[in-house]
């Protein structure tokens, strides 16, 4: 079925699952509200996921209005904190759209033929800036270009409210350095004082609680640039999640007769199908035999996502040892780009343990939806953040970087619903809290006690008073995509106005 109507985008997503799956839901969402064409660009290695998750949103019957979303695959680098070759990639492929000529899928190999109508709108990661300004380069006055908001939205008074682009690149070029170069002596920890109209001070190693590598020093900065220039902003956060911060975000972009919209919660509707995935099976089996073994609620999953890790494993190493010597069976994701292999000797104490899994993969949401699930250790990255949410799943929060950070205090303390690990901490990031005057001592021993403690209150009155809570929030949340909510009126009027 080909679609002769209605507008046509290019989305085009960052190299991580978390900011890819997302959008899976949105597109094939939008598909199915309005007579829409959607080109989708994706990297090749998430090609199969990316086609798996689309269509858990067609219900049977529905099947033909996914023909509105064409999947292209570009070649990219491994590594995800690389993205010049994908950018690079997509400008190629965009220009193409642009002449005319029809599109070749990197991981099918079959030509994806040219659409009859052309392209009016994008929407742009804001972690892929260079692609975000070559479609300004190449159709400056055409297309719309909204930016891809995949982090939690009260970050943003932190990072992106101001732009700093044109006095770091007169910086560098008066002192022969590079922009990066530049951009990271303005990224990098002083102990200044930061603020936000919506949270209170905070310095700004607090930002930075892991002495995480800042390669990306200056497309933080360029991120700030996009903001000011977009025609708008999209996001997968959750206007409920943090009403305020939606309120003055859509207020600061109001000054200059822009729109932010909020189209999260983004968890798909259909069922995570694993039935193919022989690792899959393994996890279900742990966590039924735990169910039946410890209870509901028993298991802890540890994860950090798809990119970050903790800098110092030795503490993430104590860590574990704890959940063994309370005897708290747990799975553990090693999937992250910068995750470190286990020593031998703490290999050999898991496996004498018997009762956790730590596996390179693991069906996050299915775990999560398990009853056996009880708490989630996350780097409070915002998808895992909803996701858990989204299955009555609370946190115990290990921030590295990025919004996760100013998540971890939200949830911890103006929500209530989780715990923020704090003596994990290191390097810069060991500072003094101007938030509570707290000092972390940050040896092995302060993490194993503050761990220690964490779960005592986790498996305690205080942690099923923080689980009930979240339960609240959880139901909020799930009314977002119902006939009158309000992610689905936020989508339905970004489609209207265009």
């Amino acid at each position: 079925m080909t679609i002769t109507t209605g507008k046509h985008f290019v989305v085009f997503p960052m190299q991580m699952w978390g900011h890819t799956r997302t959008m899976c839901t949105l597109v094939a969402r939008m598909a199915k509200l309005r007579n829409v064409t959607i080109t989708f660009f994706i990297i090749s290695g998430f090609y199969d996921r990316v086609m798996a998750e689309i269509s858990r949103e067609f219900l049977p019957g529905e099947e033909y209005l996914s023909a509105r979303i064409r999947v292209v695959a570009l070649q990219h680098n491994k590594s995800v904190a690389i993205t010049k070759d994908v950018e690079a990639a997509f400008e190629a492929a965009y220009v193409k759209m642009c002449n005319g000529e029809p599109l070749t899928c990197a991981k099918t190999g079959k030509e994806i033929p040219v659409h009859p109508m052309r392209v009016s709108v994008a929407i742009i990661d804001m972690f892929i800036p260079d692609a975000f300004e070559a479609v300004r380069k190449h159709t400056p006055d055409t297309v719309k270009v909204f930016v891809w908001v995949p982090v939690a939205t009260h970050s943003f008074f932190f990072y992106w409210a101001e732009d700093h682009v044109d006095s770091v690149e007169a910086s560098a070029a008066q002192r022969g350095i590079s922009f990066e170069e530049a951009a990271r002596e303005i990224v990098q920890p002083s102990g200044k004082v930061m603020r936000s109209p919506l949270t209170g001070a905070i310095y700004d190693y607090e930002l930075q609680p892991q002495a995480f590598p800042l390669w990306f020093s200056g497309t933080l900065l360029k991120i700030a640039r996009v903001m000011q220039t977009a025609h708008g902003m999209l996001t997968f956060d959750a206007a409920e999640y943090d009403p305020k911060t939606a309120k003055a975000l859509k207020a600061w972009f109001g000054k200059s007769s822009r729109k932010a919209y909020y189209a999260g919660p983004l968890i798909p509707q259909g069922t995570e199908n694993t039935s193919s995935d022989p690792r899959a099976d393994i996890i279900r089996k742990f966590l039924d035999e735990k169910l039946a073994l410890y209870g509901k609620h028993s298991v802890v999953y540890v994860s950090f996502g798809s990119l970050f890790w903790p800098t110092d494993t030795n503490k993430l190493w104590a860590v574990l040892e704890v959940l063994m010597e309370r005897n708290i069976p747990f799975v553990m994701s090693c999937a992250a780009e910068f995750a470190s292999g286990i020593p031998e000797t703490l290999q050999d104490k898991i496996a004498q343990f018997g009762h956790a899994i730590v596996a390179e993969w693991v069906p996050q949401q299915a775990l999560l939806d398990h009853p056996a699930t009880g708490w989630y250790l996350s780097h409070g990255g915002h998808n895992s953040t909803i996701e858990s949410i989204m299955a009555g799943v609370p946190a115990i929060v290990w921030p590295i970087s990025a919004d996760q950070p100013v998540n971890a205090i939200y949830l911890s303390e103006d929500l209530d619903v989780a715990y923020e690990l704090i003596e994990v901490r290191n390097g810069t990031g060991l500072g003094k809290l101007l938030r509570n005057g707290r000092v972390p001592v940050g040896t092995i021993v302060a993490v194993k006690a503050e761990m220690n403690n964490v779960l005592s209150s986790a498996f305690g009155e205080d942690g099923a008073r923080k689980r009930a809570k979240l339960q609240s929030l959880r139901k909020i949340l799930q009314a977002s995509w119902n006939e009158e909510g309000v992610a689905r009126r936020e989508v339905e009027e970004f489609l209207d106005d265009l």
